[in-house]
């Protein structure tokens, strides 16, 4: 179901060419779009977004397939009708076979007449992003390939925002363009958080930490729980002031705190470094007090989601590592005070929880 944000200001910014804006209880839509294996949640709603769309369709992805995905045909539909489309995908150096699948939509979407090309080779992107008419955005977790889309655990978000679909626009299209800020964003939050309806925009990139700063900003405020769902999350011995090892230590000082903080982590069996990475962070957590879990190893549980005290969450394509913290792109938004939006969230999270495995001393 949309939840209605009414009534309210918007605070904008222009830092490093970059605009960026934050929107305090504006006039804007959000639904929570969540699936586990088998859902079809996803694929429904993106589908009538595109259908809907009446001027532009920006499109970024980390990784996309042309079998078995009907979007692309949603896709090209829209195009036919007039709607330009362009669509960015990465380029991988870490995995080959990524970069192999999103040649074949590359040249898929160009035999169709649609504007497709491959991100800068010195980046990652790892974002998750459609924008659609510079107003409606959808990211988070949900790459465009069968296992995402059909098997795969995940959580997204659609909002319906002028403001915030300019900005993620403006993102794109410096994307596209090779014309990101070269050192990045920083951005205090601590000046721009209130106790209403509030929406953050948090398109990150090389240099940019905007995830990590709110959450940052966010935790040391926690005053009943924290719920972490995450495919990946890392520690750095060697590195102890790196932006996962704070968010970590933020999540071990609201447990010493008295608060509820649970952790479910995906078992990563397709990737040893992901997996190894994992089962540090798990035992690690465990020993400080703080309750753990896996997914079933047959399962993938993909997304990217924070909420805290059941009314604020952070979602998007972020997972809790070095790279994807401070050098890839992403996208993701914070949705803060804004408890019917994360009673959505929090039961998918008590859901991937329950199914999930403690872990063993």
């Amino acid at each position: 179901m949309f939840t209605s944000v009414q009534r309210g200001i918007a605070i904008g910014l222009l830092l490093s060419s970059f605009l960026w804006v934050v929107v305090h209880g504006a006039p804007a839509t959000v639904l929570p779009v969540v699936d586990r294996s088998g859902g079809n949640a996803y694929c429904e709603a993106v589908s009538a977004a595109i259908d809907a769309a009446e001027c532009s369709i920006e499109l970024l992805l980390s990784s996309g397939r042309v079998e078995d995905v009907l979007l692309w045909d949603a896709i090209v539909a829209a195009s036919d009708r007039g709607v330009s489309v362009r669509v960015l995908l990465d380029a991988s150096d870490w995995a080959p076979e990524i970069t192999e699948g999103n040649r074949q939509v590359v040249s898929y979407l160009i035999e169709r007449g649609i504007d497709c090309r491959f991100d800068d080779p010195g980046v990652t992107t790892h974002a998750k992003l459609a924008v659609i008419d510079r107003a409606v955005i959808v990211l988070g977790s949900t790459n465009w390939n069968r296992y995402a889309l059909r098997e795969h655990v995940q959580a997204d978000v659609i909002v319906r925002n002028e403001l915030i679909g300019e900005l993620f626009a403006e993102y794109f299209d410096r994307i596209w363009e090779e014309r990101l800020p070269v050192d990045g964003v920083e951005i205090d939050f601590g000046d721009l958080l209130s106790d209403v309806p509030t929406m953050v925009p948090l398109p990150d990139g090389p240099g940019t930490a905007l995830s990590a700063s709110l959450l940052l900003e966010l935790l040391p405020h926690a005053r009943e729980s924290v719920h972490v769902s995450m495919y990946r999350m890392s520690i750095y011995p060697n590195y102890p002031g790196s932006v996962a090892n704070k968010l970590v230590d933020e999540l071990i000082l609201a447990a010493a705190r008295g608060l509820d903080v649970r952790v479910v982590l995906d078992d990563c069996s397709f990737y040893a470094d992901s997996a190894d990475a994992n089962l540090a962070t798990a035992i690690y957590l465990y020993q400080h007090g703080i309750e753990i879990r896996f997914d079933a190893p047959e399962m993938t549980t993909h997304a990217k989601l924070i909420v805290i005290d059941g009314e604020s969450v952070v979602v998007g394509s972020t997972n809790w590592n070095y790279y994807s913290l401070e050098r890839n792109i992403e996208a993701g938004v914070g949705l803060l005070w804004m408890p019917h939006v994360a009673k959505s969230f929090d039961a998918f999270f008590e859901a991937v929880w329950a199914a999930g495995r403690p872990i063993t001393p």
